[in-house]
């Protein structure tokens, strides 16, 4: 068993302190048997015990000390320092070897890409997300590019958006806690958010989709006009569609051979529905399943890829009025 590294077939909800809500629930679906992109989390202890060897936590305290919540080019730049001496330390041999030797397992038979996300929570809190403030880094592969994007993730807690939603909602900083996902990469040809209630109108009987082309941070971010779709709960049936002329995508910046970029829509597929009758009747029915499992409705990222679903994340929608 390693000490600082899991994968997700050894994680369950219960293990958010651990592993932050996203690989929690990652490891969940897994054991339940959900089609999840098979991956890794480097624990939260990970971090911890990454700055202590460097010596780094009295030098963050000293810079966290002068901060002036109401100067944001200030803010901007100190938590720009922190980053720096996160991601330019380095790694603990024992840290490192075992980050190694589980890339080299996931990569097996073959090298392949990889996303690295953000999986957070708060130190003896039920917080478990902070939707939005995190970075994601797509399209990876290799140990050094995959290892150089834990740094940065590692890092993505020491944004000045972070730190400032920290402070907004009296969060100590030293309670943050981010465990990096390493995730084999869908190539997705559709994807998006699926709600097991409706986030608008907090609705518990309705199901909503929202669908793109390419990956699904275009419609996660906000940036794209997306598909939408509704659905009663019981019995499970599509009540709304509506087809939007959608524009922009986000898919792999094929240029560079690596990481993403956003492109426009070819033409003959702006106004073409991104999902099939029976692509929304079974995204409803996983949304139900997974609802079982979470006890609470769900905010589910998903993606298709010649036809095939998979599971990319689930978390408790936080937005929805009793």
């Amino acid at each position: 068993m390693r000490k600082y590294v899991k994968t997700f077939g050894e994680m369950t909800k219960e293990d958010i302190q651990e592993a932050g809500g996203k690989a929690a629930n990652l490891g969940e679906l897994t054991q339940k048997g959900f089609n999840v992109p098979s991956g890794f989390c480097v624990t939260s202890k990970s971090l911890f015990y990454h700055m202590e060897q460097n010596g780094l936590p009295p030098k963050i305290d000293d810079i966290v000390a002068t901060f002036d919540y109401e100067d944001y080019g200030g803010m901007e730049e100190k938590t720009s320092q922190i980053r720096d001496l996160i991601t330019s330390a380095r790694i603990p041999q024992d840290l490192f070897q075992e980050i190694r030797e589980t890339i080299a397992e996931l990569n097996t038979p073959k090298e392949s890409f990889v996303a690295v996300r953000s999986s957070v929570a708060v130190k003896d809190s039920p917080i478990s997300s902070f939707p939005g403030m995190m970075d994601t880094y797509h399209y990876l592969r290799g140990e050094e590019e995959i290892v150089e994007h834990i740094r940065k993730c590692w890092g993505s807690l020491w944004t000045s958006r972070a730190a400032m939603s920290r402070h907004h909602k009296g969060v100590d900083h030293n309670l943050g806690l981010i465990a990096p996902i390493v995730q084999k990469m869908v190539h997705s040809d559709v994807a998006g958010v699926l709600f097991t209630a409706n986030p608008i109108t907090s609705n518990r009987d309705e199901v909503v989709i929202e669908a793109n082309w390419g990956l699904g941070e275009s419609v996660v971010s906000g940036k794209s006009m997306n598909d939408f779709f509704v659905l009663d709960k019981s019995p499970l049936q599509l009540k709304d569609k509506r087809i939007s002329k959608k524009t922009l995508m986000i898919s792999f910046d094929e240029e560079k051979g690596y990481g993403r970029k956003e492109m426009a829509v070819a033409p003959d597929m702006m106004d073409a529905p991104t999902l099939n009758n029976q692509q929304v009747e079974e995204l409803g029915k996983i949304g139900l399943r997974i609802e079982e499992v979470f006890e609470f409705p769900q905010d589910i990222e998903w993606a298709y890829h010649k036809g095939e679903l998979f599971i990319l994340q689930s978390r408790n929608i936080r937005t929805l009025k009793e």
